[in-house]
């Protein structure tokens, strides 16, 4: 069996190390924690992907004229995309914020509007113009609404591009 002595210098800098491990350790057990509140980030053609939605028979009814997105995925991703006075007028403005909308490489004729609905809803939605937009591309129950959001370059407007994935 082999002995090792330690001299005061070389105890003192284990000690060191063993409580940098310790301190890594506690780390390591709470990232899981951290992990959990970023938000994804996909990133395509300088366009990042904010939220999707499986449309519903009353995304696509006329007398409702509105698409409901999940609140969750809103909140998560959408509020670190918007500026401070867009996140805060989507939430405490009756009107919410008018968006230059895409689809593909084409702007929309008409952008849409995008707010809080805290009425009965409690729920994050596009309004005005969608279902026009729903018909113009023939979007069925079941079809997946994709959103992705970047800035225009010149002007820093907001702008969302819609992609679908036809069911």
């Amino acid at each position: 069996m082999a002995h090792f002595l330690y001299g005061d210098a070389e105890v003192f800098h284990l000690s060191c190390l063993a409580d940098q491990a310790v301190l890594a350790q506690k780390q390591i057990l709470e990232l899981p924690e951290l992990v959990c509140n970023i938000a994804p980030v996909i990133e395509r053609n300088g366009k990042i992907f904010l939220v999707s939605k499986v449309l519903t028979r009353s995304d696509l009814d006329d007398k409702l004229s509105r698409v409901l997105l999940p609140k969750k995925h809103v909140i998560d991703n959408v509020s670190n995309f918007l500026t401070i006075k867009e996140w805060e007028d989507v939430n405490n403005t009756e009107e919410g914020i008018e968006v230059r909308t895409w689809v593909g490489d084409r702007e929309e004729e008409n952008g849409t509007h995008f707010k809080y609905w805290d009425k009965s809803l409690k729920s994050y939605l596009f309004y005005k113009h969608w279902i026009k937009l729903a018909k113009k591309h023939n979007l069925n129950i079941g079809d997946k609404l994709n959103v992705w959001g970047r800035r225009d370059p010149d002007t820093n407007e907001l702008l969302f591009e819609f992609t679908f994935d036809k069911q």
